[in-house]
């Protein structure tokens, strides 16, 4: 589903979840322009923890992006309520590896990782922003 480090980043465009706004298929290449932390087979646990931090990826110029294997019905069912879940869950996306890749606003991937908590996908992302601060 990905592409290695430092080649452009997965065409990817999926019928998307957004609490509150109606079903429509979103593209990744959509957020070109800003860092995407894209989280593949997200759990519920990893939705809620990346919605818990989605200010502090903002603040450092980032959106993030849930994807899953769920259809778009469950998806809606299980996060419909969850208020703290704002960003977009892309459903039906066949990729069951509970990875993160790092987009660059350029569309390039910049890092893929195994997903062991959203504070580690952070720390990567702020390493990523480093030499772009000096």
């Amino acid at each position: 589903m990905f592409t290695p480090i430092g080649t452009a980043a997965p065409v990817l465009a999926a019928e998307a979840f957004v609490r509150g706004e109606p079903r429509r298929v979103l593209e990744l290449t959509a957020f070109r322009g800003t860092w995407v932390v894209l989280a593949f087979a997200a759990r519920h646990a990893d939705v809620l923890e990346l919605a818990a931090l989605e200010e502090t990826f903002a603040a450092n110029r980032a959106v993030v992006i849930a994807a899953t294997p769920a259809d778009w019905h469950d998806t809606a069912d299980r996060y419909g309520s969850e208020e703290t879940v704002r960003f977009p869950i892309l459903t039906g996306v066949e990729e069951h590896r509970r990875i993160t890749v790092l987009v660059d606003p350029g569309g390039v991937v910049r890092h893929v990782g195994l997903r062991r908590s959203g504070r580690e996908t952070l720390a990567a992302l702020e390493a990523q922003l480093l030499p772009l601060a000096a």
